[in-house]
């Protein structure tokens, strides 16, 4: 008699999971949010047009140049450890433009989140044919396409709000600020699960 195997769900699979997936909403994220600050950016820092369109170029080419690397980072050191690090580079790089007080520097940092952001977001999407069985890869797959469609709209809106909120007299520096809480929770619950 021939015995089926039943693939039950693991918690611990779809917890792991999900905080990929919190990792890898914020590079879309931070994309989009820039966009609704820029005017505030501008008027602040005094950059020129060319130092404002880098702001946004600098981390799209870089985040799209290392993608590739990012991923084969995580198949040849792990894919959770290889997230982690992509993680707190990620935060520290959005620490240097929440606090950046040139245009330069604002765009080295941009550089530096579009760097890190492609070592950390391949991850989540490399994990589902790495962890899933074949009867839950349609759902983490959707889950992952959802995520990203989220952030893009999610983006837009927050920008806006951040910045016509000014917590803490921050301005446009909260659109790069908010990362760190969001980076500080994925850190909190990722590290029991992805180490």
């Amino acid at each position: 008699m021939l015995r089926t195997a039943i693939s039950q769900p693991d918690p611990r699979r779809w917890a792991m999971f999900a905080v990929l997936l919190v990792g890898a909403f914020l590079p879309p994220l931070d994309f989009f949010i820039v966009n609704v600050a820029l005017p505030s950016i501008r008027d602040a820092l005094g950059g020129s047009a060319s130092a404002e369109q880098l702001v946004i170029s600098s981390y799209a080419a870089l985040y799209a140049v290392t993608l590739i690397t990012g991923g084969r980072l995580g198949d040849l050191y792990g894919r959770g450890r290889v997230f982690l690090c992509g993680l707190v580079g990620f935060a520290a790089a959005s620490v240097l433009c929440g606090f950046a007080g040139s245009p330069w520097v604002l765009v080295a940092g941009r550089a530096l989140q579009g760097v890190t952001a492609a070592v950390m977001a391949p991850q989540a999407l490399a994990s589902v044919q790495a962890i899933f069985p074949e009867s839950e890869k349609p759902l983490a797959l959707s889950l992952y396409g959802a995520v990203f469609g989220l952030a893009s709209v999610i983006g837009q809106a927050l920008g806006g709000i951040l910045i016509s909120l000014d917590p803490m007299g921050l301005g446009w520096r909260a659109i790069f600020l908010v990362n760190l809480p969001v980076a500080a929770l994925v850190l909190l619950f990722g590290i029991p699960l992805l180490k």
